[in-house]
């Protein structure tokens, strides 16, 4: 008993063993209303009233991590020192932030990016609830960053276009996996979609030197949501979103929860089913339906020095085929408004992705590793439900791995990164376009920078190594007849690509507001399975496609330069380049006709290619707490066929966008925006290729967050399109049929946070 009674004392001794906080929050003279005041690693919180002042007890005694944030306002965090039944008094003073993010904040944690390095880097939040629910995925809302575009074709697929460069020219991570799913396709999505993920950090320019073979455009990087990981207990939210303009449904969920020794599990979830679209007329744009299957799920430990975390994500695609007659009232293959059912011809892509990745930092190095495995099938279905006219599995194992450490004000990565694909054909298919292959992959690089407080130089170099092997052994391909180039008599070729790539650039701070940067770089990228070995014909177009295993890899020397201001109220950024591209791939058409089967041949080839342009980007706040600010932005890309001084076909036309939005309300949860998206005319056209009418689209939207203790639910409605123009763009696959793009699209949002 006298233990017991010992044991509940100094339990009622902890349990009363408590103190509070208490203050006020401001900027300047003014007080910062509803600002978040939370205690890192617990679930205690509260908000500021409308004079900027707040209330917290109950706070355990001892040392903790005081974090407080706002809308429009930078995040402050202020380590305090409790004891107990005290009543902390503070006085928090808050700056207004701006949307250039810090300069020292990690871009991708695979090879130690920053923001403060000479490459070209813009970043745009995807978790926002007008964001949210874009038929056409992270593209729809990518192609709000200067200098990125998009190859439509139809609803729900986009390619992204960075500076005048697309399809295998970019590389996209996500999860650290670097995707090798058949991007090289026109036709053919990149299999992932916005669910879990926080933002996209768009990387311009040739970035081979840090990510191989592929990034001669540029790198987007998709970056997990990972809030979670700040406080203990379990979160989450749901979501769904309705489209008008394909009666499309989209539902999600995200939860997860983390554990007071810091191991945290969490999935995110996702079903979205879409009718045909409509183009600007009302017309129904047949087979343009689609639908998607989403499942991720995480698990890992997220300490101060050590960080991993192991995921997997499964999705499953089934994407309608707009035929090429499909402006033709007799042939088109509209059906009724509502239909859902998928009909021929169809696409059905499935992922698999499991990925580890892990962090480790100490006083003296740091380290990354990244170890992933992708399974991706692709079928195209165009005669028989039951039949695959085209069918491809591809397994592709990727690893990277990096260390840091400083010596003095030098810092040095060492990187190494690797894979092995093997794209297989299915037995099954009625025709084949590739033949079997096997690629393995291997890259070492080194970066150094030298931080001289008002210059940063950095200077990096990479070598690479690739053997392609092909198989055209299997019994499918034998009795198809599929013949490699040459028709070797063991039915095998092989082609390897090796050589360096490079960077070197500066940063130069002036002052405060002013920041400038030049960076020359080298970006090589090895020509894909399609371009070197097609041979056949692709299911869903009337084309019969010819490779040349002959190609060299492209190679490419880039100069950039940026300019960025960075005040109170105004920002600007300001770029330019010139990138010349050797050895240049393009598709084109011949004019020739197949007997056998009436295909028109396509064929690829190469040149010397000079492409060069520029970016702008400016803002400007014209209240205090950015309540109400308004952006400008623009690119332009000129790209010349070196060898005959025409103009490279597939560019894309220049671009402008203008937005303005306002937080009405003291607690900033009502806003109200309108965005303007004009497109030249596109003239400068290619080889056979006819100029496409320039368009201007408006959007506008609001949405209202409701907040009470710990969760919040946000209403959100935007109208894409809102004058309901009928176009079409230049990079539409679909261009040459006359087959426009979505018209008005009212689409609502709700989203609940808890």
């Amino acid at each position: 008993m006298r233990f017991l009674i010992i044991f509940l004392l100094i339990g009622l001794k902890g349990f009363t063993q408590t103190a509070g906080i208490q203050g006020k929050i401001t900027s300047g003279k003014d007080p910062v209303s509803f600002a978040s005041i939370s205690i890192a690693a617990t679930q205690l919180g509260t908000f500021s009233n409308e004079n900027g002042s707040f209330h917290l007890t109950n706070i355990p005694e001892g040392k903790h991590l005081l974090r407080i944030s706002a809308i429009g306002f930078e995040t402050v965090t202020r380590e305090i020192t409790l004891k107990d039944k005290q009543l902390l008094d503070l006085d928090i003073k808050m700056e207004e932030a701006s949307n250039i993010l810090e300069e020292v904040l990690i871009v991708d944690s695979q090879t130690g990016l920053s923001r403060r390095t000479p490459y070209n880097i813009s970043s745009i939040q995807i978790s926002g609830i007008e964001n949210k629910g874009n038929p056409n995925g992270m593209m729809g809302v990518l192609r709000e960053v200067p200098g990125v575009y998009g190859a439509e074709f139809g609803h729900g697929i986009v390619k992204p276009f960075i500076r005048g460069l697309g399809f295998s020219r970019i590389v996209t991570i996500y999860q650290g996996n670097k995707l090798e799913n058949h991007q090289w396709g026109a036709d053919h999505g990149l299999g992932i979609n916005d669910l879990g993920i926080r933002q996209v950090d768009v990387i311009k320019g040739p970035a081979s030197v840090l990510y191989g073979s592929g990034a001669l455009g540029g790198v987007l990087v998709a970056i997990d949501e990972d809030k979670y990981l700040h406080d203990t207990g379990f979160s989450g939210n749901a979501g769904t979103t309705f489209n008008s303009i394909s009666n499309g449904i989209r539902t999600y969920a995200s939860a997860a929860v983390n554990t007071k020794k810091n191991v945290f599990f969490a999935t995110d979830l996702s079903y979205e089913n879409h009718a045909d679209y409509k183009n600007g007329e009302g017309r129904l744009i047949g087979n343009s339906r689609f639908n998607t299957h989403t499942l991720r799920l995480h698990t890992g430990l997220n300490r101060e020095k050590f960080q991993n975390k192991l995921s997997f994500t499964y999705n499953l695609q089934n994407l309608g085929i707009i035929s090429d007659e499909e402006m033709d009232d007799d042939l088109s293959l509209v059906t009724t408004r509502n239909d859902r059912k998928m009909q021929l011809p169809f696409q059905q892509v499935e992922d698999r992705l499991i990925s580890y990745n892990q962090t480790t930092t100490s006083s003296k190095f740091d380290t990354f590793l990244h170890l992933s495995h992708h399974f991706n099938k692709r079928k195209e279905i165009e005669t028989n439900l039951n039949e695959t006219d085209l069918g491809l599995k591809q397994y592709h194992t990727f690893y990277n791995g990096r260390i840091s450490f400083e010596n003095g004000k030098f810092n040095h990565s060492l990187g190494i990164q690797g894979s092995f694909l093997k794209n297989k054909n299915i037995a099954q298919a009625q025709k084949f376009l590739i033949p079997d292959a096997d690629v393995l992959e291997n890259g070492l690089y080194y970066l150094s920078s030298l931080d001289l407080d008002k210059w940063f130089l950095q200077g990096a170099v990479r070598y690479d190594y690739r053997l392609v092997s092909v198989y055209a052994r299997s019994p499918e391909l034998i009795e198809y007849g599929f013949i490699l180039p040459g028709d070797p008599e063991s039915r095998k070729l092989t082609r390897d690509f090796a050589g360096f790539t490079g960077s070197m650039g500066v940063t130069r701070k002036f002052n405060e507001q002013h920041t400038a940067k030049f960076n020359v770089s080298t970006g090589f990228r090895a020509p894909d399975l399609a371009e070197l070995f097609s041979n056949g014909p692709h299911p869903g177009t009337s084309r019969f496609e010819k490779g040349n295993d002959q190609f060299g890899r492209e190679q490419s020397l880039q100069a950039d330069l940026n300019y960025n201001y960075r005040g109170k109220r105004f920002q600007g950024d300001i770029s330019a380049f010139g990138s010349l591209v050797n050895n240049y791939i393009f598709f084109t058409a011949t004019n020739q006709i197949r007997e056998e089967d009436g295909l028109e041949i396509w064929t690829y080839s190469q040149t010397n290619a000079l492409l060069y342009g520029a970016e702008f980007f400016l803002k400007y706040n014209f209240l205090k707490g950015n309540r109400m600010q308004t952006s400008f932005s623009g690119a332009i890309v000129r790209a010349k066929d070196q060898q005959t001084q025409e103009n490279l076909t597939f560019i894309p036309p220049d671009n402008y966008n203008i937005e303005m939005g306002y937080y009405a309300l003291n607690d900033k949860s009502l806003y109200i925006f309108s965005k303007i998206r004009a497109i030249n005319d596109q003239n400068r056209t290619g080889f056979e290729e006819d100029p496409t009418p320039g368009y201007t689209l408006l959007n506008l939207g609001v949405s209202k967050e409701f907040k009470w203790e710990e969760n919040s639910l946000t209403a959100g409605i935007t109208v894409y399109n809102s004058l309901n123009k009928n176009y079409v763009d230049h990079l539409s696959i679909l261009r040459p049929f006359n087959i426009s793009s979505p018209g008005r699209n009212l689409m609502l949002n709700l989203k609940y946070n808890f």
